[in-house]
């Protein structure tokens, strides 16, 4: 939710303060500072989890794979709203592979085939 308040008393012209949270992280060995909504940090998190990744090795993977035009934290945006996605449920979780080191393997080529078993999901992915 946006908090507006006025800028002063006698003023009826209301701002909206930014609910965006900025973090460091190192993608391909640069540091560089994303701002994205609470929210999307937390389920950043939850795929680190899952995955056995950090948190630069998961932006890292996002920033190799995204298009060169796409911003990163629009590439993380999207990564973090597939991600959950396609695992709507636990069965999805399995299904697309996910806690075995999935999204240090992830391309774009747009040929997943997420009925594979999890040892064949690490030779060839995507979430797109």
């Amino acid at each position: 939710m946006f908090n507006v308040e006025k800028l002063s008393p006698g003023e009826d012209k209301a701002y909206t303060r930014s609910t965006l949270v900025s973090r460091n992280v190192v993608v391909s060995g640069r540091r560089t500072s994303i701002r994205l909504e609470p929210e999307m940090w937390d389920g950043l998190r939850e795929i680190c989890l899952r995955e056995r990744a950090n948190i630069h090795q998961i932006c890292t993977t996002v920033s190799l794979q995204k298009l060169e035009d796409t911003s990163l934290t629009a590439a993380i945006r999207v990564f973090v709203m597939r991600y959950f996605r396609l695992a709507a449920t636990e069965a999805g979780h399995s299904n697309a592979g996910h806690g075995y080191g999935l999204t240090l393997g992830l391309s774009m080529n747009g040929n997943a085939n997420y009925n594979r078993r999890p040892a064949e999901a690490l030779t060839k992915t995507s979430f797109s």
